[in-house]
Formats: C-alpha cells, sequence, structure tokens
C-alpha cells in the first residue's frame, strides 16, 4: 500500500504526486472553502452589526418614550403650578379686597352711629374722613366731615381755621387758612347733623407738609359752646387715588 504524508512534503512534491488537474482543483476548493468561510463569517459579522443596531434602535425607541412621558408629565406640573399661583393670587386679591371693604363699612358704620348715637362719644363736635389727595404739584384737595354729636342736636356754626406745618429747607413754615396762599379763608359751617367740606388746597412746592391741624370754636346760634382743635399726620391724610 502507497502511503504519503502530506505534512512533509513540498508544493512541488505535492503537485507531482497529484498531477496538475489534480491540483489545480485542490486549489480551487481551498479557495472556494476560503470564500465561503469568508462569505459565513461575514454574515456572522453583518448579523451581529445588525442586532447591535437594532438593540440600539429599541433603546432610542424606549428612551425616547420615556422622555416623552417625562416631558409630558413636566409640562402638567407646570401647568398645575401656573394654576395654583393665580389662584392663590385671585384668592389673596379678594380676600384683600374684602378686607378693605369690611374696613370701609365698619368706617362709615362708626360715622353713623356718631351722627345718630351721640351718647357713644363724649364730643359736641367731631372731624371725621380727614383725606388729603394730590391734584398737582402745589395744589391738593381737602375732603372731611364735620358732625354733631349731642343727643339734643340744635343747628350750630362756626369758622372752621385750617393749618398745614412743613419744613422748607430745614426751616419750619406754616401755613394757615385765611393768611396764606394756603386758602383763601377760613371753612364757614353751619349745620344739624353733619355737613361735607370739600376744598382746594395750595401748598408751595419747595415745602414738605408734615401735619394738617383744624380748630373752631362752635356756636348755636350766637352762644359760644366750647373749642375744637384736632392735628392729624400729613402722611396718614395723603390719599393716593380720589374716588
Amino acid at each position: 500500500m502507497f502511503f504519503v504524508d502530506v505534512d512533509i512534503m513540498t508544493t512541488d512534491q505535492l503537485k507531482e504526486v497529484l498531477g496538475n488537474y489534480k491540483w489545480t482543483l485542490l486549489v480551487a476548493l481551498i479557495m472556494f472553502a476560503m470564500v465561503g468561510f469568508g462569505y459565513k463569517l461575514a454574515r456572522i459579522i453583518d448579523e451581529g452589526d445588525s442586532k447591535k443596531v437594532q438593540a440600539q434602535q429599541e433603546t432610542i425607541a424606549i428612551l425616547s418614550e420615556e422622555n416623552h412621558a417625562l416631558t409630558t408629565k413636566v409640562n402638567q406640573l407646570e401647568v398645575a403650578m401656573e394654576l395654583a399661583t393665580l389662584e392663590t393670587e385671585s384668592i389673596t386679591n379678594t380676600l384683600g379686597e374684602q378686607k378693605k371693604e369690611l374696613e370701609a363699612q365698619q368706617e362709615l358704620l362708626s360715622f353713623y352711629e356718631r351722627v345718630v348715637a351721640p351718647e357713644k362719644t363724649d364730643e359736641g363736635f367731631a372731624i371725621e374722613g380727614v383725606e388729603v389727595f394730590k391734584l398737582s404739584d402745589n395744589t391738593y384737595q381737602l375732603r372731611l366731615v364735620l358732625l354733631q354729636s349731642k343727643q339734643q342736636k340744635a343747628v350750630i356754626n362756626g369758622s372752621l381755621d385750617i393749618a398745614v406745618v412743613g419744613q422748607r429747607n430745614g426751616e419750619v413754615i406754616t401755613l394757615k387758612s385765611g393768611e396764606s396762599s394756603l386758602l383763601a379763608e377760613d371753612i364757614k359751617y353751619r349745620f344739624r347733623f353733619f355737613q361735607a367740606v370739600n376744598v382746594t388746597l395750595t401748598i408751595e412746592e419747595d415745602i414738605n407738609p408734615e401735619t394738617i391741624s383744624f380748630s373752631t370754636t362752635v356756636y348755636q346760634y350766637k352762644t359760644r359752646k366750647g373749642n375744637y382743635e384736632i392735628s392729624v399726620p400729613w402722611n396718614e391724610a395723603l390719599s393716593v387715588e380720589i374716588e
């Protein structure tokens, strides 16, 4: 029997044993096998890449869906927070308006109580609701109410003096009605229950008002009934808007 040790044969010896035709066939088979192996290997690599791409696409899709859900939730929370803020502001504004309305009603009630129920005050004459509104740089509108608080009301009369005390360049200045540009004359009054006063005051621009004072001697017909004085801080009397 003939044995061939392929491992130790050279290429020329292998050609001699197999012949040129068989050698060509063997080489072709080897090349075909290599091409097939390479194609299969490429398929394996391609399938692996495809799976990686698919996995990446699935991951991106999952992350995109989660991101969309989180974005929607964040937007919903922002809307809810904005609505809650607006609702809180609305409640706060409504509460503030109701408080102002209540205070105004209480002041009005207190005023009418002093008019119709004089036993609740010790004074026979009173000034209520002193308000000052700025009209221009040197003119102001003064509003107040004079009222009588005696049980047996009779017509009273008199003259109300007004004085504004302030400072000009560090010097104290006093402006009096009937004696300066503040007001041409004192306010004359005559009433039984109450009388509203609405006048315009003129104060130079370089004067910083600090207080506004009122004084009067009250008469019942020609009989002197007493004196009345009151002083109000200017900042307390000064109002922002004219109603």
